[in-house]
């Protein structure tokens, strides 16, 4: 249940992002609490690294705001991965080379950068739609062996 919450909170979080200037961690959590998340600081500052928001210039007066950035410069390693997929992913099905990754809605993309970029041993390649990640194996039956080394990606 904890990590439904989690991603609840993080979507909640980019709404605030995309529908605000934000220009400090207290003024996100104060709207946090109003939307029914009591956090503390240093979860505001981990979900912010989770889902790609950082302080930047905005605007033609030079006050620094929280933005959600493009992708990800860096790439993700496995660790950001995992955190991806327990924030996101709902549910993982395998067949013959495919894996279909479903997320909570809007969350495809990330889940999608993160794969992409740490490349799990036998990944092909991606396509992220708005809550379903289509993932392609190299092995004409590797869907299945994926889809497992995604489950354990959860647990940990």
């Amino acid at each position: 249940m904890k990590g439904k919450r989690t991603a609840a909170r993080r979507m909640t979080l980019r709404s605030l992002l995309e529908g605000h200037d934000i220009k400090s961690q207290d003024e996100l959590q104060q709207r946090l609490a109003e939307a029914g998340f009591s956090v503390t600081q240093a979860t505001v500052s981990r979900d912010l690294a989770a889902i790609g928001a950082q302080k930047q210039p905005a605007g033609p007066d030079g006050a620094v705001r929280y933005l959600l950035s493009s992708p990800p410069e860096a790439s993700p390693d496995r660790s950001t991965l995992s955190e991806r997929m327990a924030a996101f992913a709902v549910e993982i099905s395998a067949s013959a080379n495919l894996v279909v990754l479903k997320t909570l809605p809007g969350a495809a993309g990330t889940v999608a950068d993160a794969l992409d970029s740490a490349a799990p041993e036998g990944l092909l390649g991606t396509v992220g739609g708005d809550d379903t990640v289509l993932l392609v194996t190299r092995d004409p039956a590797g869907g299945e062996a994926l889809a497992a080394g995604l489950r354990l990606l959860l647990e940990e």
